[in-house]
């Protein structure tokens, strides 16, 4: 009976030994993440464009306008051709003599910095060119030139009609 409470009392006593300790826990931040977004205004303009132009010999001025231009937030306004109302989107005028037969006209439109946009035959080829760009309220001003040379088909005393659409978007500065 010895050996059982010697053997009891060692177990005992080893048993509170096997435990195990910890140490109290170091204080640290706990890891975090800062978040942010900011609800940003629409952007907001109003371009005017000429609802009609009466050409002269010489070239005609007229402006493209921007006022209220905010919160475009590196991007721009463009505004460019969408396309005419002639064949192949052709920057050109129609009209009839006094006999009936077809006359048509060309025309250009120069830019303040001296950049001549025209039609020379193929489709589609001033579609999309930009004729003005803003990112802030202001004024482009082009000029519309008759072509009166160089075509069979310019006729004298006949009025000449067309029409241009221009597309205006966003788009995101260079």
């Amino acid at each position: 009976m010895k050996k059982m409470v010697a053997v009891l009392l060692t177990f005992a006593i080893s048993i509170p030994m096997a435990t195990t300790a910890f140490a109290a826990p170091e204080e640290r931040e706990a890891p975090s993440t800062a978040i942010t977004f900011e609800y940003k205004n629409d952007p907001t303009y109003t371009v005017t464009i000429p609802e009609t132009l009466t050409m002269e010999e010489q070239g005609t001025a007229f402006d493209i306008i921007a006022e209220d231009v905010a919160n475009l937030d590196n991007q721009k306004i463009s505004v460019t051709i969408a396309g005419t109302d002639q064949f192949r989107n052709q920057m050109t005028l129609q009209g009839k003599t006094e006999t009936g037969s077809n006359a048509t006209l060309r025309y250009t439109f120069t830019k303040e910095d001296g950049t001549v946009i025209e039609t020379t035959g193929q489709k589609d080829e001033v579609v999309g060119v930009e004729v003005a760009s803003f990112t802030q309220d202001g004024t482009a001003t082009l000029t519309a030139t008759p072509i009166l040379t160089g075509s069979s088909s310019i006729k004298k005393g006949v009025t000449y009609t067309g029409s241009i659409t221009y597309g205006i978007e966003l788009v995101d500065l260079a």
